[in-house]
């Protein structure tokens, strides 16, 4: 039961994170803000919303293992399973952008994070503090050198519901995304005592995986159509969030640390922040023979996590 009710809350989870933007970015359409301002404040966080929501709610709860396994977890099924997996369907184009500036603003907030974290072997509020002023200062490249970007991928977007729809989906969005966030935490932590099971090892598999949903459906997705130009950055943009943004306000919330040996977890989240870089400088592709390697740094991970239970 509680493996079907940890499913549950994150399916609940990914459909409010879709509740609340589509509802808010057709609402500020509606009301006439300008599409980077939604693309920068709603669309641009939307895939992360499950993971923000799980590592808040972790952290509030006790639980400061599953809130850092989490985004760790998330950033390397980011790109060592959804990157990998949309490479080998078909290569991936990078953009200019992000090779320059994204993937290593990427690089850098994964060594900060490192760093903070191996000083004392956990996470505090003046890490968070740290972690925050990195997000402002992303924040501002991507208003003052993305716009063309951000407003290129808007272009579809339009203002198509009632006001009062938006609202409503707003409302839904966020209680979805609390209720879905509870539920699949407290019984994921069930399962972890019932087989004596690490918390870390909860939130580097199933909640990590369960919140990239949205990340891995939108790569295979846009790959399909052949729209996978923005892919990579997406994937990175959600990477330097889940660092910064997450782990910057979660850690307000209480001491964050974990309940394992973290070393092999974060070699493998620097590997293949740094891989990345590597495979999109050299043809400025990520190409099927790259996604292969992803996936299967990817499995190996896995296997490494599972063995240390």
């Amino acid at each position: 039961m509680a493996f079907l009710l940890t499913a549950l809350g994150i399916a609940i989870l990914v459909i409010g994170a879709n509740w609340l933007v589509t509802g808010a970015s057709s609402l500020a359409l509606t009301l006439g803000i300008s599409k980077l301002i939604v693309g920068l404040s709603v669309v641009a966080f939307g895939t992360s919303l499950p993971e923000l929501v799980s590592s808040l709610v972790s952290a509030i709860k006790g639980y400061s293992s599953i809130a850092i396994s989490n985004v760790v977890g998330s950033n390397i099924a980011n790109v060592g399973l959804c990157l990998g997996l949309a490479a080998v369907l078909r290569a991936v184009p990078v953009k200019r952008s992000t090779v320059r500036s994204e993937i290593p603003f990427m690089i850098l907030a994964t060594i900060s994070f490192i760093s903070l974290f191996l000083k004392n072997y956990y996470l505090s509020w003046y890490d968070g503090v740290v972690f925050l002023s990195f997000m402002v200062i992303f924040m501002y490249y991507l208003v003052t050198s993305a716009k063309e970007v951000v407003e290129e991928e808007l272009e579809e977007i339009k203002p198509q519901k009632s006001v009062a729809v938006s609202l409503l989906m707003i409302v839904g969005g966020i209680l979805a995304l609390w209720f879905g966030g509870d539920l699949a935490i407290e019984n994921a932590v069930k399962i972890a005592e019932t087989f004596g099971l690490s918390q870390a090892f909860i939130g580097l598999t199933v909640i990590a995986v369960g919140t990239s949903l949205p990340e891995l459906v939108v790569s295979i997705v846009s790959t399909a159509k052949k729209e996978s130009d923005i892919l990579v950055g997406n994937i990175v943009g959600s990477n330097i969030f889940n660092i910064l943004f997450i782990l910057g306000v979660s850690s307000f919330f209480g001491r964050l640390t974990v309940d394992v040996n973290y070393s092999v977890d974060l070699w493998f989240l620097f590997l293949t922040s740094v891989l990345l870089l590597v495979f999109a400088v050299s043809r400025r592709r990520i190409s099927r023979f790259e996604g292969a390697v992803f996936l299967i740094i990817y499995s190996v991970y896995i296997y490494f996590v599972v063995l240390r239970g």
